[in-house]
């Protein structure tokens, strides 16, 4: 009897764990909690079946040695599977969870990524919509950037994209969005601003980058100049209520601003007119 009821003893310590395991699992994952929840409440039930033979063992002295002898092994074998299976489920939200964040930013600069620029720009767009608030858009671009990746390489090229956003991050609030949405070009969406206030943040962003040396090659400084379009949403001049119609929309016209910056002889902002 004593050793029949040391198999059952620690065949339930072995499920109790087990049901632990799969309850921490519950609280902890978000994608396959349903799953995890039913796995937690089986597992749970079951302990119930193995404290059964238990107290049989202990009250009348009945004693089913097999049982008691493969209930052990069963336990250890649902033990280890549950403890792999959350091991394994750990570390692939853990990976999703970095797959997530690589995907909402840009891996050269670390600026955001054009999909997640997009993303933000339709929230704050909608958030205009509600509040009434303008917002503004501009679209900065290097000039000749091409030369720079010809006369110094792609290397030299990058460290003046990364320092760029460096150079730009320092001028931006917290609450603007900052994303690359091309090889040298990127936008910005500046909640609750006006085209005047686009326009002096654009103008100190173009003053800045131009007194900054944004990287070294060979033996000289490298040193560059961007053109930067502004076009500004006003909610209630504009009938279109779409977040998505209206930052295509708005996207072309300080892109389209941009490129007059760009004709007009490089190195200065432009206000998207008809």
């Amino acid at each position: 009897m004593a050793l029949a009821a040391f198999f059952y003893s620690i065949s339930l310590l072995f499920q109790l764990v087990t049901a632990g395991y799969a309850a921490d699992l519950f609280f902890r994952a978000k994608v396959y909690r349903l799953a995890c929840g039913f796995l937690a409440l089986g597992l749970g039930l079951m302990v119930g079946r193995r404290i059964s033979p238990l107290l049989h063992v202990l009250n009348n002295g009945h004693i089913n040695l097999p049982d008691a002898i493969l209930s052990m092994p069963i336990s250890l074998c649902l033990l280890l599977g549950m403890y792999q299976l959350k091991k394994m489920l750990v570390e692939l939200q853990e990976k999703n969870c970095i797959l997530d964040q690589l995907s909402k930013v840009d891996s050269l600069t670390g600026a955001l990524s054009r999909r997640e620029t997009f993303s933000r720009a339709e929230m704050e767009i909608k958030r205009s919509l509600r509040t009434g608030h303008e917002i503004s858009f501009l679209m900065l671009d290097i000039d000749c950037f091409k030369n720079v990746n010809d006369q110094y390489g792609h290397l030299i090229g990058d460290a003046v994209l990364v320092n760029l956003v460096k150079c730009c991050q320092e001028q931006l609030r917290a609450i603007d969005i900052f994303g690359r949405v091309g090889g040298e070009e990127f936008f910005v969406v500046l909640p609750e601003s006006s085209g005047h206030d686009a326009f002096q943040l654009a103008e100190r962003l173009r003053k800045h980058v131009s007194a900054t040396e944004t990287a070294a090659g060979y033996a000289q400084t490298i040193s560059i100049t961007i053109s930067l379009g502004i076009a500004t949403f006003n909610p209630s001049l504009v009938g279109e209520t779409n977040s998505a119609v209206i930052l295509k929309r708005f996207f072309k016209m300080s892109d389209d601003a941009m490129y007059q910056a760009k004709s007009g002889g490089r190195n200065r902002t432009e206000i998207w007119a008809e």
